[in-house]
């Protein structure tokens, strides 16, 4: 059985996405600058300090 949070039921009415066609992205290449310590990078999660982007906990469709 489920238990997903009732407030997220219509959703799908407000989907402002729904009907856009696929888009193309651009990605720049990563730059080698402020580069994490092995360790230190290990345990964040990545080497680049730039992309070090802790998960808050928060959002989602019931905000």
């Amino acid at each position: 059985m489920s238990s997903k949070p009732t407030c997220c039921d219509d959703r799908a009415e407000y989907d402002e996405l729904n009907g856009l066609p696929i888009a193309m992205a651009y990605v720049p290449w990563q730059q080698w600058r402020a580069i994490y310590e092995v360790e230190k990078g290990f345990h964040r999660g990545t080497i680049f300090e730039e992309l070090d982007k802790p998960f808050k906990g928060i959002g989602g469709c019931c905000k």
